[in-house]
C-alpha cells in the first residue's frame, strides 16, 4: 500500500504488546486535582473534628471547686484520688466519661420552704383570718400558730457524699431543714419561739445538725437565722402580750439588780466588820503578850526588891497619867492620925498675863 493511499490505517499492535495509554483531556485533569484537594481539605476537618471530640469530654475545675471524673456513670479511682483540683482535667467525651464539678469552697444559702406566709414582706398581713391553703404556718406545743422562716448557710466538706450520696442533694438538705423548723415548732411554746428566739433557733440546728449526721449529707452548717412572728390577724394581742412581758422582765432584772447590789453592799460591810473586829483582837492580844512578857522578865527583880519595882510601876503609871497636863500637884502623906488639908487658889490671874504685863513694864 503506497504512502498516498487515503486509506491510511495504523498498523495494528503486535500480539502480546502492551496498549498505548488514551489520550487524557485537561478538563479531567483539573477534575482529578480537584477532588484530591477535596479529599485532603476533607481528611484535615475529619481529623480536627476528631480532636475537638477527644478533648470536648475535658472541663476546667475553677478556684474553689473539685471535681470527679464518671465514667460510665461510675466515680474514676479510689479514695482521695477520686477528687481533682482545680485546673483542666482530660477526659473521654460522653457518654464515656463525665467531669462533674463540685464548689467545696463556697458557701451555699437555702431557704425553707414552709412556715412562711405567701407575703415576703417582714411583718404579716393583717388578714382577718388565717387561710391554711395558702399561708404556711407552724404548729407550737401549746397549739397556737406563729410563722417561721430558717435562711441557712453552710459548706460543703465531703463532695463525693453530698453529689454521689443523693440524687439531688440540694432538695435534700432542703427536706432536712424543713423537717427541723417543723420539729423545733411542735416542741416549743409560743413565747419560746416569739420571745426567746434564741432557744428556738438553738432547737432547730440541733435538729438539722443530728439529721446532717444520720444522712451522712457530707456538709457543715456555717449559719442559721430563723424568724418568727404573730399571724397578722392576732398580732396585737401578741403585741401586748410581748409588751407585758417585757415590762415584766424589766422589772424582775431591775429587782434582781437591787438585791444583788444590797446583798453585795453587806457583805461589803460584813467584811468591813469582820476584819476590824480580827485587827483590834488581834492588837488586844499582842498588847496582852506584851504585857504579860513585860511581868514575867520584871518577877525575878521583883522577887528581890519588891518595893523598887512597885515604886518604878507607880511613876510610870504617874507619867501616863500626868502626860499632857499643864499644871501637877503633888500632896505629901499626912502624919499618923492627922488629916490631910488642900489649899488651891482659884481664879488667879493668868500666867501668860503676868509675863504680859511684865514685859510691857520692862519696855518702859
Amino acid at each position: 500500500m503506497s504512502a498516498s493511499d487515503p486509506h491510511h490505517h495504523h498498523p495494528h499492535p503486535a500480539p502480546g504488546a502492551a496498549p498505548e495509554p488514551a489520550p487524557v483531556d485537561s478538563g479531567s485533569r483539573a477534575l482529578e486535582d480537584a477532588l484530591r484537594s477535596s479529599f485532603v481539605v476533607v481528611k484535615a476537618v475529619m481529623l480536627v473534628l476528631l480532636l475537638v471530640f477527644l478533648f470536648s469530654g475535658g472541663k476546667v475545675v475553677g478556684p474553689g471547686e473539685q471535681a470527679v471524673i464518671l465514667r460510665f456513670g461510675k466515680p474514676l479511682g479510689t479514695g482521695p484520688e477520686q477528687l481533682l483540683g482545680p485546673g483542666y482535667h482530660w477526659a473521654f467525651p460522653y457518654p464515656i466519661d463525665e467531669v462533674v464539678a463540685i464548689k467545696v469552697g463556697e458557701v451555699q444559702t437555702l431557704t425553707s420552704s414552709i412556715g412562711w406566709y405567701s407575703d415576703n414582706t417582714p411583718d404579716a398581713p393583717a388578714v382577718p383570718t388565717l387561710n391554711p391553703a395558702a399561708e404556711g404556718y407552724l404548729l407550737t406545743a401549746d397549739q397556737n400558730i406563729v410563722h417561721a422562716r430558717a435562711t441557712l448557710r453552710y459548706r460543703i466538706t465531703d463532695p463525693l457524699a453530698y453529689v454521689f450520696g443523693f440524687i439531688h442533694a440540694t432538695n435534700a438538705v432542703q427536706n432536712l431543714l424543713d423537717n427541723a423548723l417543723l420539729y423545733a415548732g411542735a416542741r416549743a411554746s409560743v413565747n419560746t419561739a416569739l420571745i426567746n428566739n434564741a432557744a428556738f433557733t438553738d432547737l432547730v440546728l440541733t435538729r438539722l445538725n443530728e439529721q446532717i449526721m444520720n444522712c451522712k449529707m457530707g456538709i457543715t452548717v456555717q449559719l442559721i437565722n430563723v424568724d418568727v412572728i404573730a399571724p397578722g390577724y392576732v398580732k396585737p394581742d401578741f403585741d401586748a402580750v410581748l409588751s407585758a412581758e417585757q415590762a415584766r422582765s424589766a422589772l424582775v432584772h431591775a429587782a434582781q439588780g437591787y438585791a444583788e447590789s444590797t446583798v453585795r453592799a453587806a457583805e461589803s460591810e460584813s467584811n468591813a466588820l469582820v476584819n476590824a473586829a480580827e485587827g483590834y483582837r488581834t492588837r488586844l492580844v499582842a498588847d496582852v503578850h506584851a504585857d504579860a512578857n513585860a511581868f514575867t522578865n520584871q518577877l525575878p527583880q521583883y522577887v528581890l526588891n519588891p518595893e523598887l519595882i512597885r515604886q518604878r510601876l507607880l511613876i510610870a503609871q504617874w507619867q501616863t497619867i500626868f502626860s499632857g497636863k499643864a499644871d501637877k500637884w503633888f500632896m505629901p502623906e499626912p502624919a499618923a492620925g492627922q488629916p490631910s488639908e488642900l489649899w488651891l487658889q482659884l481664879n488667879r490671874e493668868p500666867q501668860g498675863t503676868r509675863n504680859d504685863t511684865n514685859n510691857a513694864t520692862a519696855g518702859q
